[in-house]
């Protein structure tokens, strides 16, 4: 039998297929298929690019330039010069780098001013603030207030804080689903980002990008903001939680 052709046919109309929908269906033809054999199975769907992968089990079938795809933000001249200093001074030191200026992809108001966010793990955060102060480039501020972001924010301003543990990274870049949670967990947001963007900056990540549902939930349990995050979901946007709601 060609999985590949009845799996299309059979779920055409579905928008997002659960792992357990896919074993039923397989196992309908395929009785005695062995639960270690499905796993292969569905890793060869999606390297064959019939189904591809959304969260741990939830998948959606493969539409080509169309599908969702890893996220990856370039970034400006400016973080991009930090993130060399911090590379050549401190080579061993665990540290993540973004920038509003990327969030402008998914909002309809564009960010002018340019927030870097140098984030570090504890406790050498100061250190890395007192290196990037001394280089005068840019307004460097130290785990700001949001009083302080207000008040001393230039047109690129560097805010160095503490990375949270266990927070989803990728090298020295957050993962989406990092910045969707800190849209709620980072207080200093609230003063660059109206919250009135949030619904649609939720929607056109979802609708561009692959991000898994329970490492989102797992980060935003550790910020304390899993429920806020899964009451905005639900009543904010149109966006299904798949994984996440049993969290």
């Amino acid at each position: 039998m060609n999985h590949n052709t009845d799996i299309i046919s059979m779920f055409s109309d579905k928008s997002l297929l659960t792992r357990n929908e896919l074993k039923d269906h397989i196992k309908m033809q395929k009785p005695l298929l062995k639960d270690s054999s499905f796993g292969w199975l569905l890793y060869d769907l999606c390297q064959k690019h019939v189904i591809q992968r959304v969260t741990r089990d939830a998948y959606k079938l493969y539409a080509g330039d169309s599908s969702l795809k890893d996220y990856k933000a370039d970034l400006s001249d400016d973080a991009a010069g930090i993130l060399a200093f911090m590379k050549t001074r401190f080579p061993l030191l665990t540290f993540i780098i973004w920038e509003t200026r990327s969030l402008n992809e998914f909002t309809i108001h564009q960010l002018a001013r340019n927030f870097i966010f140098v984030e570090v793990e504890k406790p050498l955060s100061e250190g890395v603030f007192n290196a990037l102060h001394e280089q005068n480039e840019y307004t460097v501020l130290y785990k700001p207030s949001e009083k302080e972001i207000t008040l001393y924010s230039g047109e690129v301003t560097v805010s160095v804080l503490d990375l949270t543990s266990e927070a989803p990274v990728l090298g020295h870049n957050p993962k989406l689903e990092k910045l969707l949670v800190d849209l709620f967990a980072n207080k200093l947001l609230d003063r660059i980002i109206s919250r009135g963007e949030y619904p649609i900056v939720y929607e056109e990540a979802f609708s561009r990008y692959i991000i898994n549902f329970n490492l989102m939930f797992r980060y935003a349990k550790r910020r304390n903001k899993d429920k806020e995050l899964k009451d905005f979901i639900n009543n904010k946007t149109s966006i299904s939680v798949i994984g996440g709601s049993a969290l």
